[in-house]
């Protein structure tokens, strides 16, 4: 047996011979790995203190010089046979409080973080809002690999997974038995909270046991209806918040997550569609990114020859999340450094981190997904770009996401009227649905006016995902 220690959590005993990756999942630490530990994308990365080791070929392709020359492992490539000291980017230990049971809990089940709020019953009033990393991530950074994995006989550990990140936040939250608990979140989530199968998702069509809202009992429980496909209850919840669906205006819903879900409002009728953006938008799977946490960059601009940026709380820089990472293309390519074709012409650093062509890819290929999602969109409602009034962006982005990078990079047509940025709309619509009974309703409304879209079956789909991933505004 061997000791871990990892800073600001704790120690564990480990058996000799156990992936580091394994030790972290097993208990309950929050670790990306895009890849499912397989060594494919250096996502897994922390920084070993003791006992000291030369980086293999993996880490010296994935982790950049400097940041190996601190000590950045990838903990997929390390195998426990003495005793460690770890530290983790980010990871800071849980604080609880203590709440009666006079409150309900809203609870957003993302791929990569999970949201909740604990709310007053007496006075609707949020007391607290917590966010935790899904601890599914050290098996995949999407829904697909999880999926995957599932059907490989990990459906139970995904599961347990889930569970502890869960717990992680109620202990956060400081309420371990909420008088009554409102769920959202994409369908492969709330399956696996839910002990459905995943299989459905595996192919085309995709499908689910999952539809109208769902009530639970013991303890009392509600989960969000889904739309169809991978567009689930967190969609339906953005825009019952939004509240697009009763303007009359031509309005999109865009959710920067890992499946991208994009929704086009023209009148009475919805369409929604998934999109295979993946966790760049937030911050996993590039080299240079992370979550949007203390010591992410949020902002960048450009000065008298040189990037500047700004880190969430003014900590020292440890990545770029996804608003801080879209400033640096728009301005990339305003400086002629990055071809819209999506080709660096130099090596680019921030502070220390560097900024690799493949996370230019992998952001490039984000892009194109909601691109191409939005145009197929407006085609099928025979909208032009410049007709749209309207549109509303979420999801776990940093700090206010400037208008003029996303028309720069292509992600936004031009002409839009008026643009509004929510990080968290999703989690608002459960708070509302805890704070009045009559939000119900509303979302089988909502559910009943939408068509989900799949847009890989729509005929010209690989014609128009080509096309949009020239990092270039619309035509």
């Amino acid at each position: 047996m061997s000791i871990l220690t990892i800073k600001r959590h704790g120690t564990f005993k480990v058996k000799n011979s156990t992936k580091l990756i394994d030790c972290l999942a097993k208990n309950g630490i929050p670790i990306i790995a895009t890849c499912g530990g397989k060594g494919r994308c250096g996502s897994c990365r922390v920084r070993i203190i003791t006992p000291q080791k030369p980086p293999d070929d993996r880490e010296t392709l994935f982790i950049p010089q400097s940041a190996l020359k601190q000590g950045y492992r990838l903990a997929c490539q390390h195998k426990i046979t003495h005793d460690m000291t770890i530290d983790i980017p980010g990871l800071k230990k849980v604080k609880s409080t203590r709440l009666n049971a006079n409150y309900g809990l809203a609870l957003d089940i993302g791929t990569t973080v999970i949201k909740g709020a604990a709310v007053n019953l007496k006075n609707g009033d949020i007391e607290k809002i917590c966010k935790v990393y899904n601890l599914q991530n050290s098996i995949g950074g999407d829904i697909i690999t999880r999926v995957s994995a599932s059907i490989d006989g990990k459906y139970d550990i995904l599961r347990k997974l889930l569970y502890s990140s869960l717990k992680q936040l109620k202990t956060c939250l400081g309420m371990q038995k909420p008088a009554i608990t409102i769920i959202v979140g994409n369908p492969v989530m709330l399956s696996f909270y839910l002990h459905e199968p995943v299989n459905g998702f595996a192919q085309y069509p995709f499908t689910s046991n999952l539809n109208k809202g769902i009530f639970l009992k013991n303890p009392p429980r509600y989960v969000f209806p889904i739309i169809g496909g991978f567009v689930g209850g967190d969609t339906i919840s953005g825009i019952l918040v939004s509240r697009m669906h009763k303007s009359g205006k031509n309005s999109l819903y865009i959710d920067l997550g890992t499946n991208g879900e994009v929704v086009l409002i023209r009148g009475k009728n919805i369409y929604a569609a998934s999109t295979a953006a993946g966790p760049a938008f937030e911050g996993i799977g590039v080299d240079c990114g992370c979550l949007a946490i203390p010591g992410a960059i949020d902002q960048v601009s450009y000065s008298k020859g040189s990037l500047k940026f700004h880190t969430i709380n003014k900590e020292k820089p440890i990545g770029l999340c996804a608003s801080g990472l879209i400033d640096l293309l728009a301005i990339l390519l305003e400086q002629g450094i990055l071809k819209d074709n999506g080709r660096l012409k130099h090596a680019v650093q921030l502070s220390w981190i560097d900024i690799s062509q493949g996370d230019i890819r992998k952001l490039q290929l984000a892009t194109g997904a909601i691109h191409s999602g939005i145009k197929i969109l407006l085609n099928r409602a025979r909208i032009a770009p410049d007709r749209v009034d309207e549109a509303v962006i979420t999801g776990e982005f940093g700090s206010k996401l400037s208008i003029k990078a996303l028309i720069r990079i292509g992600l936004l047509p031009e002409g839009i009227q008026k643009i509004s940025f929510n990080k968290d709309l999703p989690l608002q619509g459960a708070i509302k649905a805890i704070q009045s009974n009559k939000i119900l309703n509303q979302l089988e409304e909502i559910r009943e006016l939408s068509t989900h879209i799949d847009l890989a079956a729509q005929p010209d789909f690989q014609e128009v995902f080509v096309s949009s991933l020239k990092l270039a505004p619309w035509n």
